[in-house]
């Protein structure tokens, strides 16, 4: 994950992007107390939770058109199905 600042707020979170349609962002607490969007959600509704922010997914689409964050590859831990005799019961 790289670190990126937002444009509009200067919130600093941490963006992976795997593709055109795939970003992980990790937001710290200090981010989302910087986050306009997310005040303003919280001030409306403070039980909202809100999932993104517009202006971070502009700065992270400039920052990838720029080349400043990178377009990585997901990698998913090697595991083994279960074989049909290692499947669980459900519980009871």
């Amino acid at each position: 994950m790289q670190s990126l600042a937002c444009h509009t707020c200067e919130a600093r979170v941490l963006v992976a992007k795997y593709s055109p349609a795939h970003t992980s962002i990790q937001w710290s607490d200090e981010a989302r107390q910087s986050c306009r969007e997310i005040a303003a959600a919280a001030t409306a509704d403070p039980g909202a939770y809100v999932m993104r922010c517009e202006a971070l997914d502009r700065t992270v689409d400039e920052a990838v058109a720029d080349g400043v964050i990178r377009t990585g590859h997901r990698i998913d831990p090697a595991i083994a199905p279960l074989a049909s005799t290692e499947a669980v019961a459900p519980a009871r």
